[in-house]
């Protein structure tokens, strides 16, 4: 019997985002797709409400009662811990890949860089220049695809989008959340799995090592020659790394 399994994709993808890495897992799963606000054919974002706890209200209307296993990339990755530590109950085991959680690097080196990489993201941003914004956005979060090269309709789909980046801030770089407060990370009891890849941006290796040395059971992985998409690009490599992390059942000490 399919067991499920529930997904969360990057900013500015949809469900169709799992395709390969399911393909390539090769489990008997019913996936949960779960559609971050905005993105595929979820919800609007209500620009009234916190990004992050909207998105955290459409996973948990989607995915069953008893805990499954989740795996979150880049913006769903860190959506997806944010429901391993408010909503343990639910969530089995987690996989991260390429977690985009700045706050937890925030005034380190490295964290100044990440800033100082996205302010031309930002500035465009701001200038109300979307394609612009897109464009410098995709430079350093994409696929390594040139914008031109990118199929229209793909490209229409992520500027329409790209002001959802920015609502997800308060998350990514201010954790609103309180995440990272003393005790919450470390509190976490179920397996947990950073997947990186070897070529993406430096911020992404010291968050997850910031994160890591706080989680009991977390383990991570160094994908070569692989950058932030990461699940699409190396598909078949991300599989096998994560496959046997998977873990269904009861959540440990918990109830």
């Amino acid at each position: 019997m399919a067991r499920p399994l529930g997904l969360i994709h990057c900013g500015l993808a949809d469900a169709s985002a799992w395709d390969r890495l399911l393909e390539a897992l090769a489990l008997d799963v019913d996936p949960v797709l779960i559609e971050l606000p905005g993105h595929g054919t979820a919800d609007d974002w209500d620009s009234s409400r916190d990004f992050s706890d909207q998105a955290i209200e459409v996973a948990l209307d989607a995915l069953p009662a008893e805990p499954v296993p989740v795996i979150g990339h880049s913006l769903g990755a860190v959506v997806a811990l944010r429901l391993a530590v408010e909503k343990f109950y639910r969530v089995s085991s987690l996989v991260m890949v390429e977690p985009v959680f700045f706050a937890a690097v925030k005034g380190t080196d490295v964290g100044d860089k990440a800033a100082r990489d996205t302010a031309p993201f930002a500035r465009k941003l701001g200038q109300g220049s979307d394609a612009m914004a897109t464009r410098e956005f995709m430079k350093l979060w994409g696929d390594g695809t040139p914008w031109d090269d990118i199929p229209e309709a793909r490209r229409r789909y992520m500027v329409d989008r790209i002001g959802l980046i920015a609502a997800a801030n308060d998350l990514l770089w201010e954790d609103r959340p309180g995440l990272l407060r003393a005790g919450r990370l470390e509190e976490i009891e179920v397996p947990v799995t950073f997947v990186e890849g070897g070529e993406s941006h430096p911020v992404v290796p010291a968050i997850v090592d910031v994160l890591g040395r706080r989680i009991a059971d977390a383990e991570g992985i160094t994908v070569p020659g692989a950058g932030h998409m990461a699940p699409i690009t190396h598909a078949n490599v991300v599989a096998e790394a994560i496959r046997g992390r998977l873990q269904w059942g009861e959540v440990a000490g918990k109830s």
